[in-house]
């Protein structure tokens, strides 16, 4: 490009090529003024911004895609021509009554007697030709070309994805081993490859940058931000920003508050919050910019100078040029009458954007494939055989072992399964004895603990779910809890347990209406429910108001009064690692009595559950164990004396049990009678706890399930040591797969998901013998 030809103009360009010719233009001494095709719209015409589409939105009951591309289309429309360009018509006389387009009055005068390049923009919408036109009347106005060179170029045909990206590769390891600049390299339309871009140069080591594929919006951020919206948005960025502990958690949160403070014209956020969720879709993740890397470029717009080296991949019919249809809001017959271009006038300006393109790149290779994933595909429609020479390509094995290797694998399966033998299999079986193919180990080969550490944020968040499932298997844990691969999905059952543990956790206030509670907390369930489901809901809601009649009966049994529900406690199990554990309890129950405090634990159960302490030996099954720790160690009350740890199924769907008999507290009482008849009046012969009863001598029975304080604390202790033994493993890496099975049951893999992934054996699975605790601080088979 000859830059003495822009100086002291105004260039007029397409926005994409803003980037590179600023960067161009760097260091040079050019008066110019740079002027894209969107801000020349916008200040020729008119400019919005979203408050315009929120009022459109709302006023005229549009989602937001629509009413922002209805003000799009006000750009085009001068004369009414149809019902379209009328509803256009009186839209844009609404949007002026109410000062939602802003117009720039002297900007026309802005040009006059200056001397203007249109630079690269021959074939383009005749929407903005008007524009220059109208403007070439009271300036003077140039039409240059990016490029001014024309020769033919080498066009590649490859059968694969695969094999055209190693092909690219391959070419690009050899520029920079002939001495070329990996500044000078470029790539162009990978977008549908990205995921491939990624793999194969990273096996050829090289480094390249690309614009993230992934959105901001599944991160942990921003689901902070929606979970506590607000129309109060101020508060919502206060919460989040206390979570921001990371550089990539700050890009996200500034980019959610960017993106907030466009509708700072709003007094109530909740009016706009779709708008914001969906605006924050089309965020992407932070990219790392390289300072030494192949960048991606757009040939069609992009400054690319004669010493840059291009692969034009994926030039595929449908890929590229885009293919323009009528289906616009204007159709083309309207298009054509109002004299802006028809999806037939852009296929054919983009199709001769890209020849020109490809003649005037000086150093470009072309390829295309024939098969993608669905089947055949065929060449651009742009193609033109004299722009190309096309050329065949000999597999290259001198740049990369891993990606060696990997092929190799597949010639190998081809082999296997269809006993072909091609040169590159013969050639690199020979060059890689030891491949190890078709040999598979599923052990845990172990990562960094201060990566580890470091990927948690620099703290551990333990729970009763989390320390179970390290326990039943520490792989498992891995999977769930640091690569995250768990994604929660709700079920009926899932969604039935939580409605049953909210509304009992409101059951017991004041003023408590159940058909209002139930109604309200029915409303907020993001779940469709089948028939049959719906079916079951009705008759569970009945089960549930007859629950919490008998557990206000069972009131009356009990001397303890003070009640907290779905009780949250945090601890710090090491403050210098920044270790925490937090359990929520479902219902804490407690009073003073002689100084002391008697605390009863009741954790709501909708399904089936194992009482059983003894496996907290082994790290299993402790969740009462868990709360009873919690407590004595919170501070959250003082002087405690641990009355009681219970379950207590709140679902009965036997038909032959009595409820009020199936509603009894399970699990482990303290044997002192004077804690016991604060926890229960009757428990001689027990209306309230499972199994409890006093024998004709005045002996507790041997079926209630009793302990005493040194025991408690023996169980408290249990639980502290299992804390503290897997947190410190956390922290070190060590997740090795390796399921329990107590007395010949798996208790680890039964419902594990990622057998799939473990491909657990045999030899992995560690047999543990059931032992009974020694509350003489042994263990008894």
């Amino acid at each position: 490009m000859d830059i003495s030809k822009l100086i002291n103009k105004i260039v007029i360009i397409h926005d994409r090529l803003k980037p590179s010719l600023l960067e161009y233009f760097s260091g040079k001494l050019v008066n110019s003024k740079i002027i894209t095709l969107s801000e020349l719209k916008r200040n020729y015409y008119f400019d919005y911004d979203k408050k315009a589409i929120t009022y459109v939105s709302k006023k005229y009951n549009y989602v937001y895609d629509i009413a922002h591309d209805l003000i799009e289309n006000l750009y085009y429309v001068n004369d009414i021509v149809d019902d379209k360009t009328q509803i256009l018509s009186e839209l844009k006389n609404d949007l002026d009554k109410n000062d939602l387009l802003y117009k720039n009055e002297l900007y026309k005068t802005y040009f006059k007697n200056r001397d203007v390049v249109v630079l690269g923009l021959n074939n383009i919408d005749k929407f903005y030709k008007r524009i220059f036109d109208e403007l070439n009347e009271i300036c003077n106005i140039e039409y240059l070309d990016l490029y001014s060179k024309t020769s033919v170029k080498d066009l590649y045909k490859f059968d694969s994805e695969e094999e055209e990206i190693s092909f690219v590769c391959s070419r690009i390891c050899s520029l920079i081993k002939e001495g070329i600049n990996i500044n000078n390299i470029k790539i162009s339309n990978v977008s549908n490859y990205y995921f491939n871009i990624v793999k194969y140069f990273n096996m050829f080591n090289i480094p390249v940058n690309m614009e993230s594929a992934s959105s901001i919006n599944g991160s942990k951020i921003v689901k902070l931000f929606k979970d506590n919206y607000s129309k109060d948005i101020g508060k919502t960025i206060d919460i989040v920003s206390e979570s921001v502990k990371k550089e990539n958690d700050k890009y996200i949160l500034d980019s959610i508050i960017k993106i907030v403070n466009n509708y700072s014209f709003c007094d109530d956020y909740d009016i706009v919050k779709d708008f914001i969720f969906e605006d924050i879709k089309s965020i992407k993740t932070k990219s790392n910019v390289l300072e030494n890397a192949v960048n991606v470029v757009d040939i069609r717009y992009d400054y690319i100078s004669d010493d840059d080296y291009v692969f034009l991949l994926n030039y595929n019919e449908g890929v590229i040029p885009v293919n323009h249809m009528d289906n616009d809001y204007l159709s083309d017959t309207i298009k054509s009458t109002i004299g802006i271009s028809t999806s037939y006038e852009l296929n054919e300006s983009e199709t001769n954007n890209i020849r020109n393109s490809i003649k005037g790149v000086n150093h470009l290779i072309v390829s295309y494939i024939t098969h993608d994933l669905n089947g055949e595909v065929y060449i651009s429609s742009s193609y033109d055989k004299e722009l190309f020479n096309e050329c065949s390509y000999t597999k290259e094995y001198n740049h990369s072992n891993k990606y060696n290797k990997s092929f190799l694998v597949d010639e190998l399966d081809q082999f296997n399964k269809y006993g072909s033998i091609s040169d590159s299999l013969l050639l690199l079986n020979s060059s890689y004895p030891d491949i190890n193919y078709m040999s598979y180990s599923n052990k845990y080969s172990g990562v960094n603990k201060k990566d580890i550490y470091d990927y948690l944020g620099k703290k551990l968040s333990l729970s009763y779910t989390s320390i179970n499932s390290y326990y039943e298997c520490a792989y498992k844990y891995y999977l769930n809890y640091v690569l995250k691969l768990n994604k929660y999905e709700d079920t009926f059952d899932t969604v039935i347990g939580s409605l049953f543990h909210k509304i009992l956790s409101l059951s017991f206030n004041d003023n408590f209406d159940f058909d209002k509670t139930w109604n309200n907390e029915t409303s907020k369930i993001n779940y469709e429910f089948k028939t049959n489901e719906l079916f079951f809901l009705n008759k569970l809601k009945g089960e549930l108001l007859e629950t919490i009649e008998i557990i206000k009966k069972q009131l009356n049994y009990t001397s303890l009064k003070k009640i907290m529900y779905e009780k949250e406690i945090k601890i710090t199990i090491n403050e210098k690692l920044n270790i925490t554990f937090k359990g929520v309890i479902d219902k804490l129950m407690y009073d003073n009595v002689k100084g002391l405090n008697i605390v009863m634990i009741v954790d709501y159960k909708t399904g089936s559950s194992d009482i059983d302490i003894n496996n907290s030996i082994y790290g299993l099954n402790m969740q009462l164990p868990i709360y009873m720790y919690l407590i004595l160690n919170s501070g959250l009350i003082k002087d405690v004396k641990i009355g009681g740890l219970y379950l207590q199924k709140i679902i009965n769907t036997n038909r032959g049990v009595d409820k009020e008999e199936s509603l009894k507290l399970n699990g482990y009482t303290n044997c002192d009678e004077s804690v016991l008849e604060i926890i229960d009046s009757n428990y001689e012969s027990s209306n309230l706890i499972k199994g409890m009863k006093v024998t004709s001598s005045g002996e507790i029975s041997s079926y209630a399930k009793v302990l005493n304080d040194d025991e408690m604390q023996v169980l408290s202790n249990i639980v502290k040591d299992r804390i503290d033994e897997s947190s410190k493993n956390i922290i070190d890496s060590k997740f090795d797969i390796n399921p329990k099975r107590i007395k010949n049951t798996n208790v680890s893999c039964a419902y594990c998901k990622y057998k799939d992934i473990c491909n657990v054996r045999e030899e992995d699975i560690i047999d543990l013998p059931y032992k009974k605790i020694d509350f003489g601080g042994e263990v008894n088979d």
